[in-house]
């Protein structure tokens, strides 16, 4: 036997020494981990085992260690131990078939959470009424071209945009066309229709006002450099240079204001004209007593409108219409009404002149009246007398002068705003007695037709006079020379039936509309026999 051979009967198996042998059958089990789990997805590609001797206790084996190992029956010291060792691993075709359907799974379910989901449910529509409109805009529409009123179709074309008549004429003037070189390309009727319609072409309006005194200059040394006259107007007009101790002045310039041209004494009228520009004389356009015993032939058509307006000479057949308070209306036919409602009006509408008011609520009838009823708030000029110009004129806080939408007339001066001339000063009538306590601000216009207009600036509201002759086709709340005269809570609802619902968006003279507002509560008795 060879030495180091291992005898069969002892007490070794193999695994101390010895060759390899190739496993030829059997199945191992696999040890990946995850407690055997691995093998139902994994099988062995190949494998190889190798023989190795191992002790197993004297006797018990059937190999024994000589010179060699050499097989010797029950009784050894060795036996045989196979170790297996796989070359290589595949995944059984059934794990490959499950991992597919759960991919494909995965994909479906993302999908569905991804695309947009479409509600089925019904949407709940809720209307609700409002008492409040004067005209329902969705009854009778399917007739609406004859079967509505004049006032439903404007009220709901302006508010509802639903019974509108389209306008399909074409435009005078293309307002892009030459723009670059509108001042010397462009003729004097387009400049006035694109400045009119579409703001282009608007000449500048140059505005010459002057202050009697620059309050900055020496302001520095005020109380040795200043004249005693600059010292009260800048102390007056804008809070510089004034005294630290109270200084008696010569005059008060409030005391008799209301009547300074009769009742003040020409020292007081010039020292209030120079330190507080009240009293001031001013030249007027026209001297109404020259020639006054042969007025109705030697006077132009524009000194009897403006004498008329002004100081009621020569009117002949020249009417007045009045506008203030709450609003009150004298007509031109002497008709007395109230008109209470919000928003723009047609003051005077014809084929060539348009005078709009726009009538606001204030603060002070919502307090102290406890209503919501209207004062005039604005007014503004336009029309094919105007050629194109337009004039707005608002309260003296809240509002502005403007011209072409240039603001005008900071301070009081003259200026021409297109073919009128505009005239601001203290001077004129009051149109409401009631406001003589507060320092008056007058814009008088002339106008072309011999239209003459005066507008009283209060805070937050105004007044208005307008002269003139009858225009054919003349209609709006100022009247229409008829020569009917009417008076009384139903003249004024007759009033607001026929010119209550506005002015339409199309027609509108101001930059932009005022929602239109129908009083709730009733003008008491007292208001309406005023």
């Amino acid at each position: 036997m060879p030495a180091g051979a291992v005898r069969e009967g002892g007490a070794f198996a193999r695994g101390y020494s010895g060759g390899t042998v190739v496993a030829s059958s059997g199945e191992a089990d696999l040890n990946l981990g995850c407690g055997g789990a691995a093998n139902l997805c994994f099988e062995p590609d190949g494998a190889a085992a190798t023989e190795n001797w191992a002790y197993v206790g004297n006797g018990r084996g059937q190999y024994q260690i000589v010179e060699s190992l050499q097989y010797v029956g029950q009784g050894g010291s060795y036996d045989r131990e196979r170790v297996v060792t796989y070359s290589g691993w595949r995944c059984r075709l059934w794990c490959i078939f499950l991992l597919v359907l759960l991919l494909l799974a995965g994909i479906g379910i993302l999908v569905w959470l991804i695309l947009p989901k479409t509600d089925t449910g019904k949407e709940e529509v809720v209307k609700v009424a409002s008492t409040s409109e004067p005209f329902d805009c969705e009854a009778g529409y399917w007739n609406w071209e004859k079967g509505w009123s004049i006032a439903k179709k404007h009220w709901c074309c302006d508010y509802k945009s639903r019974g509108c008549t389209e306008v399909t004429t074409s435009l005078p003037f293309d307002c892009d066309a030459g723009l670059s070189n509108w001042q010397q390309g462009w003729s004097i009727s387009k400049k006035q229709w694109c400045c009119a319609h579409q703001n282009k072409g608007c000449e500048v309006v140059t505005v010459q006002t002057s202050q009697p005194y620059d309050c900055q200059a020496g302001l520095s040394n005020w109380n040795v450099g200043w004249s005693r006259g600059k010292q009260l107007w800048c102390c007056a007009k804008q809070n510089l240079g004034c005294p630290k101790e109270t200084t008696s002045l010569p005059y008060d310039c409030s005391a008799g204001y209301s009547n300074w041209q009769a009742g003040w004494s020409p020292g007081k009228k010039a020292w209030c004209c120079q330190h507080f520009n009240k009293g001031c004389a001013v030249s007027l356009p026209y001297d109404c007593n020259a020639g006054f015993s042969n007025w109705q032939v030697g006077w132009s058509a524009g000194k009897k409108a403006w004498c008329c307006h002004h100081e009621s000479k020569g009117c002949g057949h020249t009417g007045s219409c009045s506008l203030w308070g709450d609003p009150h209306i004298f007509t031109f036919d002497h008709s007395r009404l109230v008109f209470y409602s919000e928003g723009d009006f047609w003051v005077v509408k014809s084929p060539t002149i348009s005078i709009q008011g726009r009538f606001e609520a204030t603060d002070w009838t919502k307090k102290n009246d406890e209503t919501d009823y209207s004062s005039m708030t604005g007014v503004v000029v336009g029309g094919q007398f105007m050629q194109g110009h337009k004039i707005e004129i608002g309260p003296a806080d809240t509002g502005k002068i403007t011209c072409n939408g240039q603001e005008i007339l900071h301070y009081f001066g003259t200026v021409k705003c297109g073919p009128a001339t505009l005239y601001y000063n203290q001077q004129g009538e009051l149109v409401d007695s009631a406001m003589a306590f507060l320092p008056h601000k007058v814009v008088h216009m002339t106008l072309p037709n011999n239209v003459v207009m005066q507008v009283n600036r209060w805070p937050n509201f105004i007044n208005a006079k307008i002269t003139m002759q009858q225009e054919s086709g003349q209609e709006g709340i100022c009247g229409d020379f008829n020569g009917v005269k009417k008076a009384g809570f139903q003249a004024g609802k007759e009033l607001h039936a026929k010119w209550g619902f506005g002015v339409p968006r199309e027609d509108l003279l101001f930059p932009s509309a005022i929602p239109l507002h129908v009083p709730e509560k009733l003008p008491s008795s007292k208001r309406c026999s005023d």
